[in-house]
């Protein structure tokens, strides 16, 4: 498959001496276990434990670059400069570097811009950005929102904890690393099993595509449950062109769901 162009993402770079430190005390993933060329998801998160995004950050070398939502990568990168304080760490945009997503394959290698986080079937290549790069149609988008990768943008930003989203089952929370901001709130959350919303992945017809952020009710049997749109994406090739697969954070269905609502449209609805 020919790699697709992932305009919604940017890329920063972060160098210096203590880059790998200063990200290893910030970010929820074990970014000082990371290799040479390798990879993983993270959250960068409040100190109540809420995502302010998800970040693909990669190691070359002793630099790292992080990917993520670009409406929100300058926000999250102003932010973790305020923390810099005397640390030897230098952050700033890449502009001329672009994500492409492709499936994994086993000959992509580090030295030509393939990153693989958490053994998920993805491959992410960091690359000049060039006029003419073949957008993605959406599946590529599906294929991560069914394998819980949701990169947050302003609408869902500082609203759910790690566990809410899944992302701890991607590997981007650590639970056996040192303290960062929220660690001990997103902590308790799993040694208490108090995570009451989880993500529940569905299929809406008669769309039109619901906007992230928005409010979500899901008939489930006799009740309804009051949940989230995430994300969501209409794919080209459905049987139905008004077919949408949407990631929301919504409380645990007892039975099938079959209905939704959502901005004051009705939905048929199935879970997958």
């Amino acid at each position: 498959m020919i790699p697709v162009a992932l305009p919604q993402l940017a890329v920063a770079r972060v160098s210096g001496a203590d880059a790998g430190a200063f990200l290893q005390a910030q970010l929820s993933a074990d970014v000082a276990a990371l290799p040479n060329g390798g990879a993983t998801f993270a959250c960068y998160c409040s100190p109540r434990g809420q995502v302010y995004g998800l970040l693909l950050v990669c190691r070359l070398g002793d630099e790292f670059r992080l990917a993520a939502n670009r409406a929100l990568l300058p926000v999250m990168l102003k932010r973790l400069g305020l923390f810099v304080l005397r640390a030897r760490v230098e952050l700033e945009l890449a502009d001329g570097v672009a994500v492409q997503g492709c499936p994994a394959d086993p000959r992509a290698q580090a030295s030509d811009g393939g990153f693989q986080p958490a053994n998920l079937g993805l491959i992410y290549h960091l690359v000049t950005r060039t006029p003419g790069m073949v957008e993605d149609s959406g599946h590529w988008k599906e294929q991560e929102l069914l394998k819980l990768v949701v990169w947050l943008d302003p609408a869902t930003s500082e609203r759910f904890i790690p566990q809410m989203l899944g992302l701890d089952s991607i590997g981007a929370v650590s639970f056996s690393k040192g303290c960062y901001p929220g660690q001990e709130i997103i902590a308790r959350a799993r040694y208490l099993g108090k995570v009451k919303r989880q993500p529940l992945l569905l299929k809406l017809f008669g769309a039109p595509r619901p906007a992230s952020g928005e409010p979500l009710r899901l008939r489930d049997g006799a009740r309804w449950l009051d949940g989230t749109v995430v994300d969501s994406v209409a794919v080209p090739g459905e049987t139905s062109a008004e077919t949408v697969t949407v990631f929301a954070v919504a409380p645990v269905p007892e039975g099938s769901v079959d209905a939704a609502t959502c901005a004051g449209r009705d939905y048929r609805c199935a879970t997958i």
